[in-house]
């Protein structure tokens, strides 16, 4: 049911930027909070460094405004703030890398304020905290400054599509995907461990809107044009790991994506806070950590694609189904009881 009379600003930033490790991963999981809300109004408030914008209008959001990217945290609580007051906004939704406790403080006294965070770290001084980390079991605890929590992969914050599993017929023997740039260009690494298996191991892989499909992608494609096929982007990421046997990603949102469908995986990490992750998806059995981006990259690589044809590697990693696709639904209730709350700020 649409609540009329809310108007949301979801703050948050992500792009191409080299060494940033920043990507798409906060972009896409605000358009999938955004897309369940059912509200009139929403406007983001962004800091674009390279195709963030874009993205969101082909999501079908146009209430955007940019700000300067790298803003100090005064001049991003000031624009914040006078973004709240022009626009009357009743929610700020934070999903930010490296958010100051200072600004969550400055920004709620005047607006109910929800943070998205990663990994372990939950505490905030905001209305409600959202984590869906695999770290934590899945739990509703308070965090040091006594505000509601909510963690652990129930919470955590998909595409709708993936509360529901799919029986489609598997056309892939593997679904390699990095995100939405590709900052270590993990493919091409990739691709010249995967030749010698393609005749015999049927691959797709997703580029991701902000990698571009290079002249030996092409024509390597061209050339197992029966096994190979690259592109750029889907719009239907549910469907196309639906597809696949087994999936070869980061260690960012992709990986609840893969293990909500039930389908195994390893990871490749693009950054040193994945490592993380990808350890914990290790430790629990359901996903294979091959460890950060480095000179052993290529070797682990092909140990991966030589395991997923001689033996059952893939039978080997158990999904224990602590991924449902039901979290998105389960924060917007939440975050609807919240505003219809008079609890008092701290």
């Amino acid at each position: 049911m649409k609540q009329n009379n809310l108007k949301f600003l979801i703050r948050t930033a992500g792009g191409k930027a080299r060494k940033k490790e920043l990507g798409f991963g906060h972009i896409y999981r605000c358009i999938n909070l955004a897309s369940n809300l059912q509200v009139d109004e929403i406007y983001f408030e962004i800091e674009d460094y390279g195709g963030v914008e874009e993205i969101l209008r082909k999501n079908g959001f146009s209430n955007i405004v940019r700000l300067k990217t790298d803003i100090d945290t005064s001049s991003d609580i000031k624009k914040t703030l006078q973004l709240v007051k022009k626009k009357k906004i009743d929610v700020l939704i934070i999903d930010k890398y490296k958010i100051t406790s200072r600004y969550i403080s400055e920004v709620r006294k005047s607006v109910k304020t929800v943070l998205i965070s990663d990994l372990r770290n939950i505490d905030y001084p905001a209305d409600l905290v959202v984590n869906g980390f695999i770290g934590f079991k899945s739990d509703i605890i308070r965090n040091r400054y006594g505000i509601k929590c909510l963690v652990g992969p129930s919470y955590q914050i998909l595409n709708k599509k993936f509360a529901r599993k799919s029986q489609q017929k598997k056309k892939y023997s593997l679904l390699a995907t990095f995100g939405g740039f590709d900052e270590n260009n993990i493919v091409t690494t990739l691709l010249r461990m995967l030749e010698k298996y393609l005749p015999k191991m049927k691959t797709k892989i997703i580029l991701g809107p902000s990698t571009p499909k290079s002249k030996w992608i092409q024509l390597l494609e061209k050339k197992y044009t029966r096994y190979l096929k690259v592109v750029n982007e889907t719009n239907d990421m549910h469907k196309e790991i639906a597809q696949a046997r087994f999936g070869l990603c980061s260690g960012g949102i992709t990986t609840y994506e893969f293990a909500a469908m039930n389908v195994p995986f390893a990871i490749i990490c693009q950054v040193k806070h994945q490592l993380i992750t990808a350890q914990e998806w290790q430790k629990k059995g359901i996903a294979l950590n091959l460890g950060l981006v480095s000179n052993r990259t290529s070797m682990r690589t092909d140990r991966l694609l030589h395991g997923l044809l001689t033996t059952r590697i893939h039978k080997k990693i158990i999904n224990k189904n602590v991924v449902d696709g039901f979290g998105t639904q389960r924060v917007v209730n939440q975050i609807l009881r919240m505003v219809q709350s008079t609890s008092p700020k701290i």
